[in-house]
């Protein structure tokens, strides 16, 4: 059944718009009609729209590029992601976001736009845009084949989070709008540049490790200044391993070598979509980050998709009630979860679940990790300090999923 105000392939503009309208076949015609109806006033405070897996092409981009252009326009999230959108729809899209200063993200990944189109969006967008996403079910061998082991990936990720923990960093390091998007964006880029061959020894891997915190920093080529200053407090956190300009000049390779690998969506990513529709707490919220970050330090996260990483541990972060960790009610929260993530619940996300749960289990008692250190201080809520007592069974996770699911 379709969401109350959904299209089907055509017909009068709803009166109110639903922020997840994915999969519904819109098609260029529903797209018009919900740019026609963006615009009216009961639709002004919509603030997040997902229009993936529709059918979309480039005369559909171009009227909702049109509303984006448009001051009145609130939405903060958009995504338009496993559409038809070729290079015409792609430069409304670019030309739209060269003015919006009020979108945060966009989802364009699984359209057919070119390299110069991507480019040309990426150059002049005010947001965050994501044109490609991180592709699951990896096997945690490939990590050995891209000269790093299990053991050592541990080792080295569990490093670049104490970077991202580290005293007298740069003001232009700590003034990040979101520390926890970038360590993550950092460390998404480390397992990229591993994974396709790009450290040729590990000699290499703490000078690739700071070069991709650089690149997580955001600080672009006419940042100079605040570029070098974090450079060379990155070259001083290894002890003297690494140079400043060594450190510039791997962000430089890095950066070419990963193109637009660069600008994919992580699991935190996708965790602050999804627990806006299963409720969050403080201390739910950092449960949830804790088991997204020992999932990426681990490689756990190199089998999985990120939208299965962050979408089990939003499902384990309600599992924890009795000790303390209360998340407000939500309305059939299971049901919007599935709906928001569109994933398969037998063969992926129960799975994961599953996994996820074991691990948090494994690195319970006496685990060494700076990972499981950090999330004993306060201002993350104790959360490592939480007794592991769930199931490992994936079947018991796609029950307990599956219980209220209506399509």
């Amino acid at each position: 059944s379709r969401p109350p105000g959904a299209l089907g392939g055509g017909g009068a503009a709803p009166f109110r718009v639903d922020e997840e309208l994915s999969g519904f076949s819109l098609g260029d015609i529903g797209a018009k009609a919900i740019a026609v109806a963006l615009q009216s006033a009961g639709n002004s405070k919509l603030r997040e729209l997902r229009l993936g897996d529709n059918s979309i092409g480039n005369a559909g981009a171009e009227a909702l590029a049109q509303v984006l252009r448009l001051p009145e326009c609130r939405l903060r999230r958009l995504s338009l992601r496993n559409n038809d959108i070729g290079d015409v729809g792609g430069r409304a899209i670019a030309l739209a976001l060269t003015s919006n200063a009020v979108l945060e993200e966009v989802d364009l990944w699984g359209n057919c736009l070119s390299d110069d189109c991507k480019r040309a969006i990426l150059s002049v967008a005010r947001c965050t845009v994501f044109v490609e996403l991180d592709l699951p079910c990896r096997s945690p061998s490939q990590l050995a084949e891209g000269h790093l082991s299990n053991r050592m990936h541990r080792i080295l990720f569990d490093w670049i989070s104490q970077v991202h923990i580290g005293v007298w960093a740069p003001a232009a390091f700590e003034g990040t709008p979101d520390p926890q998007d970038m360590m993550f964006r950092a460390l998404a880029h480390m397992d990229a540049y591993i994974l396709c061959g790009g450290v040729a020894d590990r000699s290499e891997l703490q000078l690739s490790g700071v070069a991709c915190t650089l690149i997580a920093a955001g600080l672009c080529r006419g940042d100079a200044f605040d570029r070098e200053e974090v450079a060379a407090w990155l070259a001083f956190v290894t002890d003297g391993a690494c140079t400043t300009d060594q450190v510039l000049d791997t962000a430089d390779r890095i950066r070419e070598v990963l193109g637009f690998r660069l600008h994919r969506p992580t699991a935190y990513t996708f965790l602050r979509r999804y627990l806006r529709w299963t409720g969050w707490s403080e201390e739910s919220f950092s449960l949830a980050n804790y088991l997204i970050e020992i999932a990426v330090t681990t490689g756990l996260a190199c089998v999985f998709s990120p939208q299965a990483v962050a979408a089990a541990a939003a499902v384990l972060s309600h599992q924890y009630s009795a000790q303390g960790v209360v998340v407000p009610h939500m309305p059939r929260w299971k049901n919007k979860l599935l709906r928001c993530a569109r994933l398969d619940v037998e063969r992926e996300l129960a799975p994961c679940t599953s996994e996820l749960a074991q691990l948090h289990a494994n690195l319970y008692s006496g685990a060494t990790q700076f990972v499981n250190q950090k999330y004993t201080w306060s201002r993350f809520h104790g959360v490592a300090r939480i007794v592991p007592n769930l199931p490992f069974n994936a079947q018991f996770y796609a029950r307990y999923l599956e219980a209220e699911w209506m399509p």
